[in-house]
C-alpha cells in the first residue's frame, strides 16, 4: 500500500512539475511580446530588437524599426491570444492602434539562445514569393510533408491526417475531430509551396496556396518538427492585416 501510495505521490510531483514549466514557457512568451510591444510604443529600436526576430533575413533591422515607429506611432495594443505549442514555441494575437488604421496579426513567438522573441515581419497571406527554390533539407521535408497530408486526405484516413496534425493543449478534441472529418468530404485539395522561412530548429512558415476545383486561397501556415515529424499546428493560421481607421469610426454595442 505505502508503495502504490509513493508511486502516485510521484506522479503527481511530476505533472505539477510539467505544469508548472508549460505556465512560466507561456509566461516568459508573453512576457517577451509585451517587452517588444512597450518598447515599439516608446520607439525603442535597440529593446525592439532585443525581443524580436525578423521573419526576412535583413541587415538593417534597426533602422527600420526606428523609421517605421518614428512613421507610425503605436498608440494602443492588446494580445488578444497566445498559445503555448511547446517548450520552445508559441503564438501569439495582436491587435495594434496607430493614428490611421489598426493591424491585426498572428505570429509565432520563439525561444532562441535561452531568450524568448516575437516574430516580426510575416507577410499578409496574399503574398507569393517569386524566389528561386530548388528545396533541401528541411524545406524538402516540409513539402513531402504536405504532398503526405492531402494524400492521407484523399484516403479519407483521419487517423493518419492527425499524425500530420499538432493540436494546441487548449483546442476542442471534438471540433478538430470534426473538422477532419468535413476534409474528408469534398474535394482533396491541391497544396503548392511558394515558400518556406525555416525559423528555428524545429518551426518553419510554408507560404502556401491551396487549390479546390473552384476556389483556391493563399495562407502562411505554421508547420513544427515533433520527434522527427513534421507537423501542422492546427487551427493557427497566420495573419497580418491592416485595415483603416479615421477620426470618424462608429462604436456599436
Amino acid at each position: 500500500m505505502k508503495k502504490v501510495s509513493l508511486l502516485f505521490s510521484l506522479m503527481l510531483i511530476f505533472s505539477f512539475n510539467g505544469i508548472s514549466a508549460s505556465a512560466a514557457s507561456k509566461e516568459d512568451a508573453l512576457t517577451a511580446v509585451v517587452n517588444f510591444l512597450k518598447a515599439q510604443k516608446s520607439c525603442d529600436a535597440e529593446k525592439m530588437m532585443n525581443n524580436s526576430e525578423y521573419f526576412l533575413k535583413v541587415d538593417n533591422v534597426k533602422e527600420m524599426y526606428t523609421s517605421y515607429c518614428r512613421q507610425n506611432q503605436l498608440q494602443h495594443a492588446k494580445i488578444t491570444d497566445i498559445s503555448l505549442i511547446n517548450e520552445d514555441t508559441a503564438l501569439v494575437s495582436i491587435q495594434s492602434t496607430y493614428k490611421n488604421m489598426v493591424n491585426i496579426r498572428t505570429a509565432p513567438v520563439i525561444k532562441k539562445d535561452g531568450q524568448w522573441k516575437v516574430v516580426i515581419g510575416v507577410p499578409p497571406s496574399g503574398v507569393k514569393s517569386r524566389k528561386e527554390r530548388n528545396p533541401t533539407g528541411k524545406e524538402a521535408e516540409i513539402e513531402q510533408f504536405f504532398k503526405d497530408y492531402t494524400t492521407a486526405i484523399k484516403a479519407k484516413d483521419i487517423q493518419k491526417m492527425k499524425t500530420f496534425v499538432k493540436i494546441v493543449r487548449d483546442s476542442s478534441k471534438e471540433k478538430i475531430d470534426n473538422h477532419l472529418e468535413a476534409l474528408t468530404q469534398q474535394p482533396t485539395p491541391e497544396v503548392i509551396t511558394y515558400g518556406i522561412n525555416i525559423i528555428s530548429e524545429n518551426l518553419a512558415i510554408a507560404q502556401t496556396e491551396i487549390k479546390y476545383p473552384n476556389h483556391s486561397y493563399m495562407q502562411n501556415l505554421s508547420v513544427m518538427n515533433e520527434n522527427g515529424q513534421w507537423k501542422l499546428i492546427f487551427g493557427h493560421p497566420l495573419t497580418n492585416s491592416i485595415i483603416p481607421k479615421t477620426g470618424n469610426s462608429i462604436d456599436v454595442k
